[in-house]
C-alpha cells in the first residue's frame, strides 16, 4: 500500500475502460513521460478522464489550497532533471472546484509566470462519469502566454493532488493523444 504523502497510481479497469487510477494520500505527485512533439504539427490534445471524489475547498489561486482532482501537464522545452529542474512554459489542464470558471486561465501560485492552469472542467456535475475533452494546445498556449510556443513539448504528466486540502480525491485517466496534421507547419513555425 502506498504511503501517505504519495499519490497512488494503479492500472484499473472501470466501465469497460483501462485507465490509470489516482488516489490522493495527502500528496502531490504525478506520473511523467518524456516526449518530443512539435505542437504546431500536433495542435490538438484529446483525452478521457473521470473524477470520483473532488476536494470542495480547493482553490487554484491560493497556495494553501492549490489542489486538483485531475490534471494533465504539457511542458514546452527541456524541463531538466528532478535533481536540477529547469522551469519551462507549462500548460496544466485541470478539473477543479467551481471556485474557478471553465476555460479560465489561472497563473499557478507556486510557479507564477511558468505554469498556467487552463480550467477545463469545474464542479461535481459530471462526477462519476467518463468525460472526453479536446483542446487546441497552440491556441491555449497563446492565451496563457501571449505568444505561440517556441519549443517542442518535451514532457507530459498526469497529476492528482490533495496535499493542501487533505480532502479525499480520486480520479481516473484513460486514453490521451495528440492529433497531428500531415501538412507543413505555418510559416514562422518550427
Amino acid at each position: 500500500m502506498p504511503l501517505r504523502w504519495e499519490t497512488e497510481y494503479r492500472l484499473a479497469y472501470l466501465d469497460g475502460r483501462l485507465a490509470l487510477r489516482a488516489i490522493g494520500r495527502e500528496s502531490a505527485s504525478g506520473v511523467i513521460r518524456r516526449v518530443q512533439v512539435d505542437p504546431n504539427r500536433c495542435p490538438i490534445l484529446e483525452w478521457t478522464w473521470r473524477v470520483e471524489k473532488l476536494q470542495s475547498s480547493a482553490d487554484l489561486r491560493v497556495k494553501e489550497s492549490d489542489d486538483v482532482a485531475a490534471s494533465l501537464f504539457l511542458l514546452f522545452g527541456d524541463p531538466g532533471f528532478f535533481s536540477d529542474p529547469d522551469p519551462v512554459p507549462t500548460l496544466r489542464y485541470v478539473w477543479t472546484t467551481d471556485r474557478a470558471v471553465e476555460n479560465e486561465v489561472i497563473d499557478n501560485p507556486y510557479m507564477p509566470g511558468v505554469v498556467r492552469n487552463i480550467v477545463v472542467r469545474v464542479g461535481a456535475e459530471r462526477i462519476g462519469q467518463w468525460v472526453t475533452e479536446r483542446r487546441n494546445i497552440v491556441a491555449d498556449f497563446e492565451r496563457a502566454f501571449g505568444e505561440t510556443p517556441k519549443d517542442a513539448i518535451e514532457a507530459f504528466a498526469l497529476f492528482t493532488d490533495n496535499d493542501q486540502t487533505k480532502e479525499a480525491v480520486e480520479a481516473y485517466y484513460a486514453s490521451a493523444r495528440l492529433l497531428c496534421t500531415t501538412s507543413a507547419p505555418r510559416s514562422g513555425s518550427r
